[in-house]
């Protein structure tokens, strides 16, 4: 749970941080927004799967990314709808938000995984 916490303290930073030098704060709301949810709800399913029954985990995760691809495509077409939206600005925080968390849930994967030396 202290992962889910740090992600989501590190996108409010940046989104924070991108606030601070542009302004394209809601652009940047809505690029991180999207990202940090999914990677919430993979993570605590990971956990939860991973807790149970870890050998799940791997069926867990294609599963996932059915349902992100769909949650990704419904999300970035309802965000292009909204008026006043600057489509660039919200692709790159999108894609900054996008790597930088699944970056951290593959560290964060390998680091669950990795047998720990007794």
């Amino acid at each position: 749970m202290k992962q889910v916490f740090w992600m989501t303290a590190g996108c409010v930073a940046g989104w924070l941080t991108a606030a601070a030098l542009t302004d394209r704060s809601v652009e940047a709301f809505f690029g991180m927004a999207g990202p940090l949810a999914a990677a919430v709800a993979t993570w605590l399913a990971v956990e939860r799967t991973w807790r149970r029954d870890p050998v799940q985990v791997t069926r867990l995760l294609i599963g996932a990314l059915f349902v992100k691809m769909l949650f990704f495509g419904v999300y970035v077409v309802a965000i292009s709808r909204v008026p006043g939206i600057d489509l660039a600005a919200f692709a790159v925080a999108f894609a900054v938000f996008f790597v930088a968390l699944y970056a951290a849930q593959a560290f964060l994967l390998r680091r669950l995984t990795t047998v720990q030396p007794s």
